[in-house]
């Protein structure tokens, strides 16, 4: 009797360790699976997309870092879109997303974008300066070149920009293929005006030259930009998405908190001549 008695509570102690594995084992099981089949549905929801951008110092940096992509991540969250990303020259990307070969490019103009479904709000206002001689304006003009006076000159911007169809000049430019050749131009007198986006003439090369050749510079206008989406089924699913998410977000301030760590950046709110009625 002592044997049996004994030996019953080690018996029923293994077992219940037994019945503890097991239960433990099956437990990490599900979690496991849980996880896994969590990591598979993130994987299997998010969905691919190419963004095609030129550089711009502080927008679209070299390590992606920039206000632009910043603003993408906000828009598109990672959970519903795997972001990629590809720099090329403006007028290349414009290119790739028109053979949908790329689902995004950033800081089109109207008249960039005619091939292409651009966003409702304009992301951003392209800030145009006029670079020329010291010499170029007679000594009875206003200090500054403006845009009435443009027509006058010979001009040069930069390839697939078409600044002068954008400002209404009924005038045709020289296309320089970045800005290093404009500033070229104009100091060899073989073109009067470059027209720029402000942020190219931000580069370290840029500003050295400027300051060498002694250059002026003048600020004609600002340009409303959006973004840029193919003319495809996928292209308009998410023009709608950006749309509605870029909307949602102006609504609850968090557009204008990341604009504010951007100052170079015009909110769509801010865009002069927006043609979207909340602006």
């Amino acid at each position: 009797m002592f044997q049996v008695q004994s030996k019953r509570p080690v018996i029923l102690e293994d077992a219940g360790l037994l019945w503890i594995g097991l239960l433990s084992t099956a437990a990490l099981r599900v979690v496991l699976t849980a996880c896994l089949l969590g990591l598979l549905l993130i994987t299997a929801v998010a969905e691919p997309v190419r963004l095609v951008t030129k550089q711009w110092p502080g927008y679209t940096n070299a390590d992606y870092s920039g206000g632009y992509f910043e603003l993408v991540q906000l828009v598109l969250p990672q959970e519903q879109y795997q972001l990629a990303i590809q720099f090329s020259n403006f007028n290349r990307a414009v290119i790739l997303v028109q053979k949908q070969q790329a689902e995004l490019v950033l800081a089109v103009a109207r008249v960039d974008g005619k091939q292409l479904l651009l966003s409702e709000y304009p992301i951003d206002a392209d800030t145009i300066v006029a670079v020329y001689r010291d010499n170029l304006l007679p000594a009875t003009s206003p200090p500054l070149l403006t845009l009435a006076q443009l027509p006058n000159y010979r001009l040069a911007w930069d390839l697939a920009y078409n600044y002068g169809q954008a400002m209404g000049l009924d005038v045709a430019g020289y296309e320089v293929t970045d800005v290093t050749q404009g500033l070229d131009l104009v100091k060899k007198g073989r073109v009067d005006v470059y027209l720029a986006e402000q942020s190219d003439l931000e580069f370290a090369d840029s500003l050295t030259t400027l300051r060498q050749l002694k250059l002026q510079q003048s600020e004609i206008l600002q340009l409303p930009v959006y973004v840029g989406f193919p003319r495809s089924a996928k292209g308009l699913q998410l023009k709608r998405f950006w749309d509605q998410q870029f909307k949602l977000l102006l609504k609850q301030g968090k557009l204008h908190s990341l604009y504010a760590k951007h100052p170079g950046m015009v909110l769509a709110t801010k865009v002069p001549d927006c043609a979207v009625s909340a602006c």
